[in-house]
């Protein structure tokens, strides 16, 4: 088996966010639990699948906003 492994081919940056206490407790506590049985929560990985949705959404909604904004103008610049 070796040793060295390949970089991995995405680079990560460190973010931070507040979370409320008493969720912060539970992935506590789910991340324990997890480990007690062998597993692993990756609570990482699913911020990431999250945010990734939540950009995409977001995208779309600034999107339509445009598109919504340039109707009203042409609409504006008619009457």
């Amino acid at each position: 088996m070796s040793i060295l492994k390949p970089k991995a081919p995405t680079k990560t940056a460190a973010m931070s966010l507040r979370l409320p206490a008493e969720l912060h407790h539970q992935l506590q506590a789910l991340q324990a639990d997890a480990d007690a049985a062998g597993l692993v929560f990756d609570a990482s990985d699913v911020c990431v699948k999250a945010l990734l949705a939540a950009v995409k959404s977001a995208r779309s909604e600034l999107a339509n906003a445009g598109a919504e904004r340039a109707a009203h103008d042409r609409r504006q610049a008619v009457a």
